[in-house]
C-alpha cells in the first residue's frame, strides 16, 4: 500500500547559508514518501544555485520563484507552494529550522483518518546550540479557536500537519507579522478534528534575523485589526471585543510614536466599523487630552469599558 504523499512547503529570502542544513534534515528523515516545495521570495544570494544542487540530486525537490504578479513577503510564497503542491498532507516549514528524523513518521503514524490535523512540539536553539522551550502546550485544553485566539493554546507553523483536503483558506498576503497565529486562528474555525503529538520533532533557530523576533506596536494593531477582517461572521462577540481592548490598548502604548496620528485614525475605523460610539467618544476624547498634556489614561479605559 502506498504511503500518503507530504508536501513540505518553504518560502525563503536569502537564506542561502541556512537553507542547506534546512533540506538535508528533511533528506535524513525516516519517512521517504514527501515532496519539498521551496518558493523564492526574490532572494540575491546564491539560493537559486543551492537548490539547483538538490533538485538535480533528489527528484522530491521542487524550486519556484515567486511570480512577480504576485505581493512579495513569505504568505504569498507558502499561497504559492499551496497551489503547487500534490501531498495528501501538508507542512509548510521556515527555510533557517530544521526537522528531527522522525518528524513526518510520527506524525503521519498519528493523522487517523478521522483526525485533520496533529501537532507536534518545536525547541528553539541558537548559534551556541543552547535549546529552549518556546511556549508550553497545555495538553487539558482543547483545541478550540478561542483558546488559539487568547493564547491558552500554541505552536508555530512548523509544528503542524494537516489533511490538505481541510485546508479551506490562504495565508493573508498582507500581513508582515503574526502570520501563523492568523492563519490559524482562521483554519480552526473550520475544523478543531485534530490531537496534540506530545513530541519534541524540531529545532526553530534562533538568530537576529528571525521573523518576528520583535513586532512594533503598530504591527501588533494592523494583526488584530486583519484578525476581525479575516475571521468575518465567525468572529464572536468576545473575540471581537478582546480584539478591540487590545488595539485601543496597543495604540496607548504607542503614544510617542511618530504614527500616532495614523494608529489613532486605524482605531477610530475600526471602532466605528462595530459601531462602538460611546467608545469612541472617550477615545477621542484621550486622542485631545494626550495631545495637549500627553495624559489621560482615564480616557482610554473608559473606552475600553464601553465595548
Amino acid at each position: 500500500m502506498q504511503e500518503p504523499l507530504v508536501s513540505i512547503i518553504i518560502p525563503t529570502y536569502n537564506r542561502a547559508h541556512l537553507l542547506g542544513e534546512t533540506l538535508d534534515s528533511i533528506c535524513s528523515q525516516t519517512y521517504q514518501n514527501w515532496e519539498c516545495i521551496v518558493v523564492d521570495d526574490g532572494s540575491i544570494d546564491q539560493t537559486n544555485a543551492l537548490l539547483d544542487t538538490y533538485v538535480s540530486k533528489d527528484k522530491r525537490f521542487c524550486y519556484y520563484l515567486r511570480p512577480s504578479n504576485i505581493p512579495k513577503g513569505a504568505n504569498s510564497c507558502r499561497n504559492y507552494g499551496f497551489d503547487k503542491c500534490n501531498g495528501e498532507f501538508v507542512n509548510w516549514f521556515d527555510s533557517d529550522d530544521l526537522m528531527l528524523p522522525d518528524n513526518l513518521q510520527l506524525k503521519v503514524d498519528a493523522l487517523r483518518p478521522e483526525l485533520d490535523f496533529v501537532i507536534a512540539n518545536s525547541l528553539n536553539f541558537d548559534k551556541d546550540g543552547n535549546k529552549s522551550r518556546p511556549y508550553l502546550l497545555d495538553y487539558d485544553l482543547s483545541i478550540t479557536p478561542e483558546n488559539f485566539i487568547t493564547g491558552r493554546i500554541g505552536w508555530i507553523t512548523n509544528d503542524a500537519l494537516l489533511r490538505k483536503e481541510s485546508i479551506k483558506i490562504r495565508f493573508n498576503e498582507y500581513l508582515r507579522s503574526g502570520q501563523e497565529y492568523n492563519f490559524f486562528s482562521r483554519y480552526l474555525f473550520y475544523t478543531t478534528k485534530g490531537k496534540y503529538l506530545k513530541e519534541d520533532l524540531c529545532y526553530r533557530r534562533i538568530h537576529k534575523d528571525s521573523i518576528n523576533q520583535s513586532t512594533s506596536l503598530q504591527l501588533l494593531i494592523d494583526n488584530e485589526i486583519y484578525l476581525l477582517q479575516d475571521l468575518g461572521y465567525f468572529a464572536s462577540s468576545k473575540i471581537i471585543k478582546r480584539s478591540l481592548k487590545r488595539i485601543i490598548r496597543f495604540s496607548y502604548e504607542s503614544k510617542k510614536s511618530s504614527s500616532l496620528r495614523h494608529i489613532q485614525l486605524k482605531v477610530l475605523r475600526i471602532l466605528r466599523s462595530y459601531k462602538k460610539y460611546k467608545s469612541i467618544w472617550y477615545y477621542s476624547n484621550w486622542i485631545i487630552l494626550n495631545t495637549v498634556s500627553g495624559k489621560g489614561y482615564i480616557f482610554i479605559k473608559k473606552a475600553i469599558s464601553k465595548l
